[in-house]
């Protein structure tokens, strides 16, 4: 069998990962399921998430609606504790170069974004991401403050790439998740140039699956050991991720 917990592996938590894979493994194998010793780990992690061998795996809540869709089956969404999270839910810190406190989290679901946080070039992980993409394009879009064309986007391929083309001047903002902005105070040097300056709506938070062919029995094994091994939800609704761009890149 297989598991992954890919989202916030950072070369620099990976003994805080596999720590929390050791006590995810021995709750499931006390629901009697023969959890692997060790997480598996791949550049490209669709290939976890699809293999019917999937016992759990951490995606990111874009796949989960859309070429996930029907393949796998939802368990649980792990609770973060950083600015922008509340249980089950994240939000997108959105980061420009400058120093300062930077603009808190609202107290609301909704995003805080002004029209000179998103001016200029938009440095984006990958076009199916979340937190990095999806959910600021969405938003934006929704304050009538338009929509990012292709040629205002620079692709980086990580969260962390993202920082460090702001902070270099390759780009003048991008939309990091606060779990990930949290993790790069710590680790990034880069972060330590940017500030706050806006943040994405709320949303489901990065949801843990299983394989699509575990049954309704197996599932709720699973959910007792996430849910006796570590701080998390069952959400109601983990696929409301709206409002979403009209154009899909």
């Amino acid at each position: 069998m297989i598991a992954t917990l890919p989202m916030y592996d950072w070369p620099e938590r990976r003994a805080e990962t596999d720590a929390r894979w050791l006590a995810l493994r021995d709750a499931l194998r006390a629901e009697g399921f023969k959890a692997p010793n060790d997480l598996s780990r791949a550049d490209d992690p669709m290939a976890l998430w699809l293999s019917p061998g999937l016992l759990i795996g951490e995606t990111c809540t874009y796949p989960l609606v859309t070429v996930l869709e029907g393949k796998v089956r939802y368990v649980a969404t792990p609770v973060h504790h950083a600015p922008g999270c509340t249980p089950g839910r994240y939000r997108s810190a959105v980061v420009r170069r400058g120093t300062g406190n930077g603009v808190s989290p609202p107290a609301t679901h909704d995003a805080l974004i002004a029209p000179e946080t998103v001016a200029g070039r938009f440095a984006a992980n990958m076009p199916e991401s979340l937190s990095g993409f999806v959910a600021l394009a969405g938003d934006m879009a929704a304050s009538d403050l338009g929509e990012p064309g292709d040629g205002d986007v620079l692709w980086t391929g990580s969260h962390r790439a993202s920082i460090r083309a702001v902070a270099s001047g390759e780009a003048d903002f991008a939309a990091i998740d606060c779990v990930s902005w949290a993790i790069a105070l710590n680790h990034e040097p880069a972060a330590r140039d940017l500030v706050v300056a806006g943040w994405t709506a709320s949303r489901p938070g990065l949801p843990l699956i299983t394989s699509g062919g575990v049954d309704d029995e197996a599932l709720s094994r699973i959910r007792r050991a996430v849910l006796s091994a570590m701080d998390a939800v069952i959400l109601d609704d983990p696929f409301a991720i709206s409002p979403l761009p009209d154009r899909r890149p």
